[in-house]
């Protein structure tokens, strides 16, 4: 039994559904949306579905209970129409093509003008309820459209601050707010020929969503073919940086606001009311909810967790993340800039750079010891867009990380203790102008990256070669890429303080396209080395477990060496650094290295310089599985001898050598946490990334993240800076 109950207090209408609670839970294996079920047609694309057991209905009957002199009651007249997207399962909706989603947007204007010829409907509400943390048991996708014979309260409200808006000012109030988004530019989410997405001044959750087209439009029978085209294009495009965002079905509750249908109250809104689409997800972080609670539902006084001038930069970093899955480094570039025109305005079209990562195949902690390294430059990169401005100030901004930079050409470079990032720039602006950077005027910038920082893949060097890139280019300062590098060290070794070598700079500014660089670091020698893997996945597997050089043991170890030298020097005075050593030498003097750990360091040292040697053999006769057992002896000994693996890279390391579509595995980087590199048969891949997955999780706790990644370029300028 339906009916509607009248709240004298709020002037609305509460639905109440005695039949709705008797709903019977659905056996595990069987989904009534599903072709086969009996319920829908073997085949469709997209489909209405009557409610099974809706709280509306064309053929309500009275209430059970006579009105009273204060209490008012009605038949729960209305229509409850479940929206089917797919009839796949697990399908996501901007995993539909195109002219699927085209479809459903159609569907949607079809059922609500059927809908709206019933001269008993007030108010047509599309809506979706998507995942679990907003009450969703049936995950087959699909939204529902309610046709109620009243118009609900928050539309009302919002209608009526419409209608004083016009009355005040002559314009529609949706309009006037895209009018001001647009100007103010950095709460834009995306946009396209015809619909803004951005996170209103006002919005109450952290990634609350506005959707408008940028016509005026009443309704959304009121959209034309493209507009249709465009907000199927938009939604697909915005639900996919909603899953990109955390890497997890995003959850949210997407709700269409329109005119009102056959309400003679508002018979005249067309003028002020504006067609939109507001969404509100729950979640605040990948695992942290913000509830409507207490003073949002008890007093409808929101609370905001977040500026959303910063949460919008998750938004716009979700949106390049999936511009550069579907489009590479050209649609990054050209996203970025619309990025860095809704923070800084419009100007000179700003330069973008592309500083790639690097994963080293072989040959850990010898950089800093003179020894030979196998890095390559990976497909994941540091992008940074900049400009000059008409001042002396400089503005950066970073989609990774909140706060700004900012600070004028004149003011002194001082180590920020709180913001990392900041310390590349400023150490990198500083080597600069040593090396003759002379700044007539300030720059803004926006920098974005998908290197997981803090993962071993050098996201550090990577922001100060790009950086350094960036910055001659504007400036017109004559350095190479290899002098880039070097500044590079430069700024981290003097002003960030992390001992580092030469490798991640030389491998992040140097690579080639489809190579391995071979440097020796201590005379800076290099040769490339062609990475020809055939049916060979080269998969980086980030433990998720964050470490940051300057807190780890790096220059501790580095330390360590340095003491082992100068022992050796006592009985080796011409020796220039432990690389120079063989294993036969090494042994013969280790006996003078009274400090166990101290030895273990330098033989640690000495023999992984011989195992590159030996790698380089085996990747240039195509023997990968020798290859893959240098790169296991490589890990063993930084387990063993230079103890800077640690729990998670262990764990990834002892499940990835027992997969038998595993050639090759070591942990990368610094250590402490951070990444493996491994060589996995294309072939074996998904049994390989399923089962260390689960492995590492019940070890761990933690969910490891798998990168299949290609030899990249190193630095390079990918849209140079012109005035318009």
């Amino acid at each position: 039994m339906s009916e509607l109950r009248y709240n004298p207090m709020l002037r609305t209408w509460t639905m109440v559904g005695a039949n709705r609670q008797g709903r019977p839970h659905l056996p595990k294996d069987w989904c009534p949306f599903c072709p086969g079920s009996g319920k829908v047609p073997d085949a469709f694309d997209v489909l209405k579905y009557d409610n099974d057991f809706p709280i509306l209905s064309l053929e309500a009957g009275p209430p059970e209970l006579p009105p009273s002199p204060l209490y008012k009651s009605a038949p729960a007249t209305g229509k409850c129409e479940v929206i089917l997207y797919s009839s796949i399962h697990q399908a996501r909706l901007h995993e539909l093509e195109q002219a699927h989603v085209e479809k459903l947007v159609d569907l949607w204007i079809e059922r609500t003008s059927a809908l709206s010829r019933d001269p008993r409907i007030r108010y047509v509400f599309p809506f979706e309820n998507r995942g679990e943390e907003v009450g969703v048991t049936m995950p087959h996708p699909h939204g529902q459209i309610y046709a109620y014979g009243f118009v609900p309260a928050k539309v009302e409200a919002e209608l009526a601050s419409c209608r004083a808006h016009f009355d005040e000012t002559g314009h529609c109030l949706v309009c006037d707010m895209n009018a001001e988004e647009r100007r103010f530019g950095g709460r834009m989410v995306m946009e396209n020929e015809s619909f803004l997405a951005y996170l209103p001044f006002f919005t109450d959750y952290p990634y609350g969503v506005m959707v408008a087209p940028k016509a005026h439009r009443p309704s959304l029978l009121n959209l034309d073919g493209q507009e249709r085209r465009d907000l199927a294009a938009l939604l697909k495009s915005l639900t996919a940086a909603f899953d990109r965002m955390f890497e997890r079905p995003f959850p949210y509750m997407m709700v269409f606001h329109h005119a009102p249908v056959n309400a003679p109250n508002h018979a005249d809104c067309g003028p002020y009311t504006h067609f939109h689409i507001e969404f509100y997800p729950p979640l605040r972080a990948k695992d942290k909810i913000k509830w409507y609670a207490g003073s949002e539902m008890g007093a409808w006084a929101a609370g905001n967790v977040m500026r959303v001038e910063d949460s919008v930069l998750h938004l716009r970093r979700a949106v390049l993340d999936e511009q550069k899955a579907k489009g590479g480094d050209e649609a990054v570039a050209s996203e970025l800039r619309r990025v860095h025109e809704d923070l800084y305005g419009k100007g000179e079209r700003p330069l973008v750079v592309c500083s790639p990562s690097r994963v080293n195949l072989i040959g850990e902690h010898i950089d800093y010891n003179g020894g030979l390294v196998l890095p390559a430059a990976l497909d994941r990169a540091t992008y940074l867009c900049a400009r000059k401005r008409d001042d002396d100030r400089i503005i950066a901004r970073n989609l990774n990380f909140d706060g700004a930079f900012e600070m004028r050409i004149g003011d002194a470079l001082v180590k920020d203790a709180a913001t990392s990032w900041f310390n590349y720039l400023s150490g990198m602006l500083d080597v600069l102008k040593g090396a003759g950077l002379s700044m007539d005027r300030g720059f803004e910038a926006v920098f974005y990256s998908d290197v997981p920082a803090g993962s071993g893949v050098s996201s550090s060097a990577a922001v100060e070669v790009g950086i350094g890139k960036a910055l001659c280019a504007l400036y017109g300062l004559p350095l190479d890429d290899r002098r880039i590098a070097l500044l590079g060290q430069k700024a981290e070794n003097e002003f960030v303080g992390v001992s580092c070598g030469i490798m991640d700079q030389f491998a992040v500014a140097l690579s080639k396209q489809g190579h391995a660089l071979l440097l020796n670091c201590a005379t800076q020698e290099t040769r490339d080395v062609p990475l020809v893997l055939h049916d060979v996945a080269l998969v980086l597997i980030n433990t998720n477990k964050e470490r940051r050089l300057a807190d780890s043991k790096y220059n501790e170890r580095r330390a360590e060496c340095d003491t082992a030298l100068a022992i050796l020097r006592q009985a080796l005075p011409d020796l220039r650094d432990l690389c120079s050593l063989d294993e036969a030498t090494f042994e013969q003097h280790a006996h003078l290295i009274a400090d166990p750990s101290v030895c273990r360091r330098a033989r640690h040292v000495v023999c992984e310089n011989a195992r590159v040697k030996e790698a380089v053999k085996a990747l240039e006769a195509g023997d990968l599985l020798s290859l893959g057992r240098w790169m296991k002896a490589s890990h063993e000994s930084l387990r063993d001898l230079y103890e800077v693996t640690g729990e998670h890279l262990d764990a990834l390391f002892d499940l990835a050598k027992d997969e038998p579509s595993c050639l090759g595995t070591r942990m990368t980087g610094a250590g402490f946490g951070g990444c493996t590199v491994s060589l996995v048969q294309k072939q074996g891949l998904p049994n390989f990334v399923a089962r260390v997955s689960k492995g590492y999780e019940q070890r761990t706790g933690l969910t490891p993240a798998f990168h299949v990644c290609q030899a990249s370029p190193g630095v390079r300028l990918l849209v140079s800076s012109v005035k318009r």
